[in-house]
């Protein structure tokens, strides 16, 4: 009998988690409840996770990638490897590739992609380049520069605690960094010498409304005689 109920609520969670008709985090604590509600754990048991210091530790690192996502902190770094990039589509890529996976190393990836989402739709207008082109790269690359530290990505910090507490020992802050990177650049070389040629190429217009990217980007005319003119 427990068995199937585990089942059930497992199917039941994923169905809501792919379907997103409810928040995820409202899913995830509904999971919690049935859970000790079914008696398939004890409350302490339900509820002993968030006293791990990994959930502390993760629930920090979004508080700080948050911070700075709102303060803009890390746009000019961005700004600047963007314009390194120029016009080509192959410099673009690996330059969005890598900029998202050197941000993701040390916040979350959500914030780091997040970040530099409008740069990437403006990089591609202002190259005539489809920004499909540009954002399934960035997403990449935001997912691939998380493995290279300890703190790039929430299972790192839970494998550490884990590690820490059944034999003593723990992970340093760059131990997972040469698989990290290894596997970084096969994605980048994948990417700009085959991959490039298989992503859609689609209108900048209807990824702007999907992405609601006209909530991050300003735009200013200056009039004629203006002293910023030129």
């Amino acid at each position: 009998m427990e068995i199937t109920l585990v089942f059930i609520i497992l199917l039941a969670a994923i169905v809501l988690f792919a379907t997103e008709w409810i928040r995820m985090d409202l899913v995830s604590l509904m999971v919690l409840l049935s859970l000790a509600i079914t008696g398939l754990v004890s409350v302490e048991e339900a509820f002993a996770g968030f006293s791990n210091p990994a959930v502390i530790t993760v629930a920090a690192m979004f508080i700080l990638s948050s911070g700075l996502n709102n303060t803009g902190a890390l746009g000019p770094m961005g700004e600047k490897v963007m314009r390194i990039a120029g016009n080509n589509e192959t410099r673009m890529i690996v330059a969005v590739m890598l900029s998202s996976a050197f941000f993701s190393a040390f916040v979350n990836n959500i914030g780091a992609t997040a970040m530099l989402m409008p740069l990437v739709v403006a990089m591609g207008q202002r190259s005539r380049t489809s920004p499909s082109k540009l954002l399934i790269p960035l997403a990449f690359g935001s997912l691939m520069g998380g493995v290279c530290t300890l703190i790039g990505t929430p299972p790192n910090i839970l494998m550490n605690t884990l590690m820490q507490e059944y034999t003593g020992e723990s992970f340093s802050m760059f131990d997972f960094t040469p698989v990290g990177l290894a596997v970084l650049a096969t994605g980048v070389l994948y990417m700009a010498l085959v991959g490039r040629h298989l992503l859609p190429r689609r209108k900048s217009g209807t990824l702007t409304e999907a992405y609601q990217v006209k909530e991050y980007i300003t735009e200013v005319e200056i009039i004629e005689g203006s002293p910023l003119q030129g």
